[in-house]
């Protein structure tokens, strides 16, 4: 990515920049906005998103009526977590780099501005409204758990076996290292006695023993997972937060069915783990157990069809071990972004949810060696 690109705060975003950077990516040419108004969208706590409605000089059906706009975070706090993390490097690089790679259904992307030296961006996208988003602490139907499992398919199958590869040829691409498991290692520990502190009262013991067993025994937890993609020849890009609250659905008529936003997570990793992550937290617990095993199933349909060689008890397998997933970043995620109201309810519901998904597959048997289904 270049070193300086153009790059506008929320605040900047005028009409003659919305039709300089319109034109640039083909939309309106021979005319021109004139007007725009704006407000704030979405539930992000890592980025702000701003929705523009725009007046054409000529009006024109077929021209967008509004666009979406999204930028740094107003909370040092979480913009200097995204420096750390990288995670809005990643963001920009998925949209320029590897959204034409895949099949999977996001945001076409008019503008994406980047400067290095200081990590500011902005992203110009369509706006898929009358879109609505996903809401992690309601949960959602197994109709709509079904498509979003559909849409993972279109995230891993064009890169599954290839995720190594592209992170050889592509710089912001995370991939696994010894560098990355110390960090992660450092990381659980110095946020855990945090999440502790603050959420020991509405947490259980059971589920803190759980999440207190993998972060104890995460190098181990890791090496299992490695294990698995190599034995599976499955290293693929995974997008890392893969969950209702970055999930827009639609209408499949006036907007699409599902489109899946916020990609500052993006990373080589094991597919299994973005379906068990949206299965845990997405999915009420007794719905997930009555279906995870057939969304399971129907994933591993979906990767055959796309040209993956990969059974169904690989998968299910790795599903287990992705089972922690869900619990670890919402550990860490709460320690390091601005605490609201609204974000402690949500890693409070993601941590009770996948400590349950992990007690119900048997995650800690698993890394015991016994492959078998813990009772729950």
């Amino acid at each position: 990515m270049g070193e300086h690109d153009d790059i506008r705060h929320a605040r900047e975003i005028d009409a003659e920049w919305l039709t300089t950077v319109l034109h640039r990516s083909g939309v309106g040419t021979g005319n021109a906005v004139v007007a725009i108004d704006d407000g704030a969208i979405g539930t992000g706590q890592m980025g702000d998103n701003v929705r523009y409605a725009l007046t054409w000089r000529d009006a024109d059906a077929s021209l967008p009526a509004t666009v979406v706009g999204k930028f740094p975070s107003a909370s040092e706090t979480s913009r200097q977590t995204a420096r750390m993390l990288n995670s809005y490097r990643q963001e920009v690089g998925f949209y320029r780099d590897l959204r034409s790679v895949v099949t999977i259904r996001a945001p076409h992307v008019h503008h994406a501005g980047w400067d290095d030296d200081s990590h500011d961006f902005v992203l110009v996208m369509e706006d898929v409204a009358p879109s609505r988003q996903g809401d992690q602490l309601a949960g959602c139907t197994l109709a709509e758990a079904v498509a979003v499992v559909d849409q993972a398919v279109g995230l891993h199958a064009p890169t599954w076996g290839r995720g190594l590869q592209l992170a050889d040829e592509i710089d912001w691409l995370i991939a696994p290292s010894e560098e990355r498991l110390q960090m992660m290692v450092w990381l659980l520990g110095h946020t855990w006695p945090g999440f502790v502190e603050r959420y020991a009262g509405r947490l259980s013991d059971g589920e803190l023993a759980l999440g207190k067993a993998i972060v104890d025994d995460y190098p181990r937890y890791h090496a299992e997972v490695a294990a698995w993609a190599d034995r599976h020849a499955a290293w693929a890009v995974t997008h890392g937060d893969y969950r209702l609250d970055n999930i827009l659905f639609g209408d499949g008529v006036t907007s699409p069915a599902v489109t899946v936003v916020d990609w500052q997570t993006i990373a080589v990793g094991i597919g299994p783990f973005d379906v068990a992550y949206f299965c845990g937290a997405g999915l009420l617990p007794d719905e997930r157990v009555a279906h995870e095993r057939a969304l399971v199933e129907r994933y591993g349909a979906g990767l055959r069809a796309a040209g993956v060689d990969i059974d169904d008890e690989a998968l299910w397998d790795g599903y287990v071990l992705g089972s922690a997933s869900g619990f670890l970043v919402a550990l860490v995620a709460s320690q390091i972004v601005e605490r609201t109201e609204r974000g402690d309810s949500m890693f409070v519901a993601m941590a009770s949810r996948h400590a349950h998904q992990m007690r119900t597959v048997g995650l800690l048997d698993r890394l015991a060696g016994q492959r078998g289904r813990a009772t729950a």
